[in-house]
């Protein structure tokens, strides 16, 4: 393996490695604007949970951290306990509570009674039923008991001065959509189902708080286990840079040695040089052949260490390249092997990350780098290629209706029932709640429609039931094809635009735009 393969490696990682930050990040705002949001829905709620609900929108600016954590842990108390004040003893306030009905011509009985439900009220709310909350409201109006919605004490609270009818969002439903419509990690998908189920219709008015918690320890979970990967990750790349430079040093060398032996070569040709001429003389200068035979000898003698010397060398300097080179190939091998799993852990986190926790689909993520990529082969080869927004009709009914495991499970087949109508090289993906968005490549305008309503009617017919009971699901679709001078955001709003009279002009119905 050469320097530019290790380089072009080298770069990889790194890409991969800005990917993975980008996609924390994104997932990190994702969950401070949330948990901003929900505890300024529950602001003003009681004054002993407020500083909480500030300490945690101040803590959660500076990301996922330890304080943030504390913070959190501080307002899931704060909510189940809003009564509990460390530090201090209880006191009786039923006599003050008396005192101040008096002006209300209460007799002694139900004096008592409304006091004792004002304490209790003060005492903890979250404890309060909804009968007791009705019968001290019906003391203090001395009106006829109304007619109470069964929702809990929270709910109605943090509704205001709204009315019945104009109730505004609570924080279940808020997380809840935010569960639904965000795009989680595949492998989140058992943990996501499992927070929303917690949220369902049943769940008490406060579960938001702890099912946050856990959401945000899941988060900081997998961040913490992302940050140990890109740990390894810049470790590994680390010892790739030791051992690149050590492929210098052994590289250098190695060509030093080569420079050696060369003048090693050089000065024995010298040296046998000197001494033929030296033996020439001697041959010329000798007077008797007993004479010219020692300084032969002599001649040769020499000639031949300076030959076995150069061997000598040599021989050293092929022994030390070649224990060299082994060692070098062993920790190749070693680096290698390393490479080869690290890219391997890296490629299926990275796939993970693209895939839908829900159905299985590519997420908006994926779909986002996948639409850049059609886009710039579209505007290179002008090829035909068509967006097609879908969105399931009324679906939040089979939430309400069924649960949200079933429309889970509604999710799945419908997402199974489009992917099964697309060809290899058309893409398809969960774009956020009830939303898909498709790319039918080399597709007109025309043809894109046809293809949409066979996926339609795929839908319409799939036979999805609950609980043994058949369950109408239906969905819409708008198209766009690419034409001009369109951006990927123009196209996107066009498809919406279609899909949304789509919708408009009675549902379950395929509109070109």
């Amino acid at each position: 393996m050469n320097e530019k393969d290790w380089k072009e490696r080298y770069e990889e990682l790194l890409r991969q490695h800005e990917s993975e930050d980008e996609a924390n990040r994104e997932l990190e705002e994702l969950l401070t604007r949330t948990i901003i949001r929900l505890t300024l829905a529950a602001n003003g709620l009681d004054p002993r949970l407020d500083p909480h609900l500030k300490g945690v929108r101040d803590a959660v600016r500076g990301g996922v951290n330890d304080k943030l954590k504390s913070k959190l842990n501080a307002l899931s108390d704060g909510l189940l306990h809003f009564s509990e004040d460390a530090g201090e003893e209880d006191v009786d306030t039923t006599g003050d509570y008396i005192k101040l009905l008096d002006s209300l011509q209460l007799n002694k009985k139900q004096a008592q009674e409304a006091a004792g439900l004002m304490h209790q009220l003060a005492d903890d709310p979250s404890q309060m039923e909804i009968g007791q909350f009705s019968r001290l409201v019906q003391l203090l109006s001395r009106d006829q008991p109304a007619k109470v919605k069964k929702t809990g004490l929270f709910e109605r609270l943090l509704g205001g001065a709204q009315g019945e009818h104009e109730q505004g969002p609570k924080p279940n439903d808020i997380l809840l959509n935010l569960l639904e419509q965000a795009s989680w990690p595949g492998h989140w998908g058992d943990e996501i189902s499992q927070l929303k189920r917690r949220l369902d219709g049943k769940a008490s008015t406060d579960a938001w708080s702890e099912v946050l918690r856990d959401l945000l320890e899941l988060s900081a979970k997998s961040y913490g286990q992302v940050q140990m990967e890109i740990k390894e990750a810049e470790d590994f790349l680390e010892e790739l840079t030791q051992r690149l430079q050590d492929l210098g040093v052994h590289l250098q060398s190695a060509h030093d040695g080569r420079n050696q032996i060369i003048e090693y070569g050089r000065s024995l040709s010298e040296k046998v040089t000197g001494h033929v001429g030296d033996l020439g003389e001697s041959v010329q200068t000798a007077t008797d052949l007993q004479q010219l035979k020692t300084a032969v000898r002599e001649r040769l003698s020499l000639i031949q260490s300076n030959i076995d010397d150069y061997l000598h060398e040599e021989k050293q300097w092929h022994q030390k390249t070649e224990e060299s080179e082994q060692e070098l190939k062993h920790r190749l091998a070693k680096l290698e092997k390393e490479s080869s799993e690290l890219r391997s852990r890296m490629v299926e986190a990275h796939h993970l990350a693209l895939i839908d926790a829900v159905t299985g689909l590519p997420n908006r993520l994926a779909y986002e780098e996948r639409v850049e990529q059609e886009y710039a082969r579209w505007k290179r080869f002008n090829d035909p290629l068509c967006m097609l927004v879908w969105d399931i009709d009324d679906f939040k009914s089979i939430n309400d209706r069924f649960g949200h495991q079933a429309g889970d499970k509604a999710l799945r087949v419908i997402a199974k029932s489009l992917q099964s109508r697309l060809r290899v090289t058309d893409f398809i993906a969960r774009y956020g709640g009830e939303e898909f968005v498709c790319l039918l490549c080399g597709t007109e305008g025309g043809e894109a429609l046809k293809v949409a309503d066979e996926m339609r009617r795929s839908v319409e017919t799939n036979g999805f039931h609950s609980a043994g009971k058949p369950v109408p699901v239906t969905i819409s679709c708008g198209i766009a094809p690419f034409t001009g001078s369109d951006s990927i955001d123009s196209v996107f709003l066009r498809a919406d635009k279609a899909l949304y009279e789509a919708k408009k002009a009675g549902k379950n119905r395929c509109q070109l735009g």
